[in-house]
C-alpha cells in the first residue's frame, strides 16, 4: 500500500497542539495503514522540530518540513486566532512531489479518532478538486451562487493533479490579491471563491466542528475545535478528548 499523504501547517505557538493531533491520529490508526507526515514550516524551532522527530520515531516514521515562498503571502492577513500560515495550505500541491497526486490536509485543532483509509479511498475525488465538509458559518465577505454550499478548510481531501493541471493555488492567491477587502474567514473565503462548484461534500463525521455541530448525534472520526475558544484555553465541547491525547504527549516527550 502506497503512503497516505498527511500534510499540515505549524508554528511554535501551535506546535504541542500539533504533536497532540499527531499523536491522536498514531494512536487510532489500523496497524496497515501507512501515514507520511508533512508539516509546512511556520518558522518552527529546532527544539521544536526535535520533539516532532522523536514523537513520530515511536511510530517508525519521521516528518518531512516543507517551506514556503514568503513572498507568495503577502496580500495574505491572519487575524483573531488564526495567523498567516493557514494561508499556505493554498500551495499544497506545489509544495508536494509530482508523483504524489492526492494528499489530506489536516489542521493543528483537529483530535483524530479513527483511521483515515476510507477517506484516502473515496472515489468521488477523482471528479472534483477536494472533498470537505460544509461550514455553517455565516458568509458575509464572499458571495457564492445560491444554490453551492460553503465548506471548511481545516480537513480537505485534495487532487493535486487537478490543482497542478488547472494553476489553482495562483488563481486562489490573485483572488486574494484582487479582492482582500472581501475576505473574512481568511484562506478559506478565497478557496470557496475558486473552487466552489468543484469541491464534493463529505459527511460531517470527517470534519465534526464542535461550536455548530454538537447539536448533531453522531460518532465523529475527526473533531474540530475551530474557534477562538480551543480546549487548551477555554470550555469546549469534546475537550476531554483534547485532554487525553494531551495527557499521553506529556508522559510520552514530557511536552
Amino acid at each position: 500500500m502506497k503512503d497516505i499523504s498527511i500534510v499540515t501547517i505549524c508554528n511554535d505557538h501551535y506546535a504541542v497542539h500539533l504533536a497532540t493531533m499527531l499523536l491522536s491520529l498514531f494512536e487510532n490508526k489500523a496497524p496497515t495503514t501507512p501515514y507520511r507526515i508533512y508539516i509546512i514550516d511556520g518558522n518552527l524551532s529546532s527544539e521544536n522540530k526535535s520533539r516532532f522527530c522523536r514523537l513520530l520515531q515511536d511510530f517508525n516514521t519521521a516528518p518531512v518540513f516543507l517551506h514556503v515562498d514568503q513572498k507568495l503571502f503577502k496580500y495574505c492577513k491572519g487575524w483573531g486566532h488564526v495567523s498567516r500560515e493557514a494561508f499556505y495550505r493554498i500551495v499544497i500541491p506545489d509544495l508536494l512531489d509530482k508523483k504524489i497526486k492526492k494528499a489530506v490536509y489536516l489542521d493543528s485543532d483537529l483530535i483524530i479518532k479513527d483511521d483515515l483509509l476510507n477517506l484516502w479511498n473515496n472515489e468521488q475525488l477523482r471528479h472534483y478538486f477536494i472533498g470537505a465538509v460544509e461550514d455553517p458559518v455565516d458568509v458575509t465577505g464572499i458571495r457564492l451562487p445560491k444554490k453551492y454550499k460553503y465548506f471548511n478548510s481545516g480537513v480537505m481531501l485534495m487532487n493535486l493533479e487537478k490543482w497542478r493541471k488547472n494553476k489553482t493555488s495562483q488563481r486562489i492567491l490573485q483572488f486574494i490579491r484582487r479582492h482582500s477587502s472581501k475576505i473574512m474567514w481568511w484562506d478559506q473565503d478565497a478557496l470557496n471563491a475558486i473552487l466552489y462548484n468543484k469541491w464534493f461534500e463529505l459527511g460531517y463525521t470527517w470534519n465534526f466542528q464542535v461550536y455548530r455541530m454538537k447539536h448533531i448525534k453522531i460518532q465523529p472520526k475527526i473533531i474540530h475545535f475551530n474557534t477562538e475558544v480551543k480546549p487548551w484555553n477555554g470550555e469546549t465541547y469534546l475537550k476531554e478528548e483534547y485532554d487525553h491525547y494531551r495527557q499521553l504527549l506529556s508522559a510520552r516527550l514530557n511536552w
